[in-house]
């Protein structure tokens, strides 16, 4: 009888046990099943954000390409020393001008020429009233800065050259009044992802670098043809006298050679005249360079209303052109 109940109790307490171990065991596969079923959803959710971040970062890669960044109003803690150049224009169209300005960390000399060191800070603005919108703001490494205004597609807007040791690029900034700021778009940087705005920005260039050409040859040369030949005797008389005329005609070539990049049917080469100008710093000028220089004066003092471009045709103005031609011709002693 003992030996029965005994089996009971052993029979019961097997069933008991093989139970719980049952359970153990089912409980134990639900916990792998639902691991299992959130680290697919964590794998998911991670495939997800990844994607999310390359789109992100794809977004902004394409906004900064193409203009989606807006710059908007901001007051400047700290300007540079030097204005470098400042344009008064009706940038957003509301019928009153604003004022472009460029600022450069560089010394004006007396002379009107910089003290230029191997790199300066520069900062382009346009001030609206109370309200200034810093369009770059950045340290330049052996290189410059230089803006122009132009049209595209009827819509003002402030084209940016950056040059930096032998890369260059041109921007466009346009004003969006529904963002209240500036949209940004690259217009050149090698690969020339907006050509069909090249030949405007061109123009807008073109018209910069002939303005700059044209106050050299006149009014600063006007400075050297009335020096005396005793003032041009001596280096550093001569060369404060005649690098302004340099240093201009040095400018207007690197504007020149951007148009050339932007719209090779605009190729203008003032390498002549530089070269002879430099001669003239290196050693007291001839009588034979001081008439070329005389020639070249006559050759723009009268030239208001002269036309530099003919759109339609995409090509130099063919009354320019003949100035251009008379230009080399003074250089290589033609008459």
């Amino acid at each position: 009888m003992k030996r029965y109940l005994l089996n009971i109790v052993f029979m019961v307490i097997a069933g008991m046990v093989a139970g719980c171990t049952n359970q153990t065991a089912a409980s134990k596969s639900s916990e792998v099943s639902e691991l299992k079923k959130k680290n697919e959803l964590l794998s998911h959710e991670n495939k997800t954000l990844k994607n999310t971040v390359k789109e992100q970062e794809k977004a902004l890669e394409e906004a900064t390409l193409f203009g989606d960044a807006i710059i908007l109003t901001r007051e400047i803690e700290k300007y540079p020393r030097s204005i470098y150049k400042e344009a008064a224009f009706d940038i957003d169209m509301d019928g009153e001008d604003e004022m472009i300005q460029l600022y450069v960390n560089a010394e004006r000399m007396e002379n009107g020429l910089f003290a230029w060191d191997d790199g300066q800070t520069w900062l382009l603005a346009v001030k609206d009233g109370e309200k200034t919108y810093p369009l770059y703001d950045n340290y330049v490494q052996l290189g410059s800065i230089d803006f122009s205004t132009a049209a595209f597609d009827v819509k003002k807007s402030i084209v940016m050259l950056e040059m930096w040791h032998s890369d260059k690029a041109v921007y466009k900034f346009t004003y969006d009044d529904e963002a209240k700021g500036f949209v940004k778009e690259t217009l050149y940087k090698r690969e020339n992802p907006l050509q069909q705005y090249n030949q405007h920005a061109s123009y807008a260039f073109f018209n910069d670098a002939y303005e700059i050409m044209k106050q050299a040859f006149t009014d600063k040369t006007l400075k050297a043809l009335e020096a005396s030949e005793n003032k041009l005797q001596e280096l550093n008389d001569r060369a404060a006298i005649i690098d302004p005329i340099v240093a201009d005609i040095g400018n207007a070539q690197r504007l020149f050679d951007t148009v050339s990049e932007l719209n090779p049917e605009l190729n203008v080469s003032l390498s002549s005249v530089y070269d002879l100008l430099n001669q003239m710093v290196i050693n007291p000028p001839t009588v034979e360079q001081m008439n070329q220089l005389k020639g070249i004066h006559e050759l723009f003092k009268d030239t208001e209303g002269d036309s530099f471009i003919l759109e339609e045709e995409n090509q130099i103005h063919p009354e320019l052109k003949k100035k251009l031609q008379r230009l080399e011709s003074i250089l290589i002693g033609k008459k």
